[in-house]
């Protein structure tokens, strides 16, 4: 993987490789950080994601916009999968589904240090 240096780019890196190159991810990540204010390591953020990708194998996450700021990146996704998991809410319909979602990301030399996120239930007529 390339060297990644400001905040948009480290978060792009690690969404294009957290399923197909994890460790490579992780190692853009600071070996303690913060996941919506809880203290988390390198380890809870690659059970985050086996999680994720076993709830949604197909997931697809869209980044429709990228702000940055200083070491703040924020971002508004598209999310798309299949409905197999309660990942985002109600009970899996096996339904093909789209939501939203935004992060905010801090970036210190390099490594996420600190992600807030919010993605948008589905509801039951999507």
């Amino acid at each position: 993987m390339p060297e990644v240096n400001s905040p948009a780019a480290v978060v792009q890196a690690i969404i294009a490789s957290r399923n197909t190159d994890r460790e490579a991810a992780l190692r853009l990540i600071a070996p303690h950080s913060l996941d919506q204010g809880n203290k988390v390591t390198r380890e809870d953020w690659q059970r985050k994601w086996e999680l994720m990708q076993t709830e949604c194998p197909d997931m697809e996450v869209i980044t429709e916009h990228s702000v940055e700021n200083g070491e703040w990146v924020t971002n508004r996704y598209t999310i798309r999968g299949t409905h197999t998991g309660v990942l985002f809410g109600p009970a899996p319909t096996g339904r093909p589904f789209e939501t939203g979602g935004i992060d905010m990301v801090r970036v210190v030399d390099g490594l996420l240090v600190e992600h807030w996120a919010y993605a948008a239930p589905i509801t039951a007529a999507d």
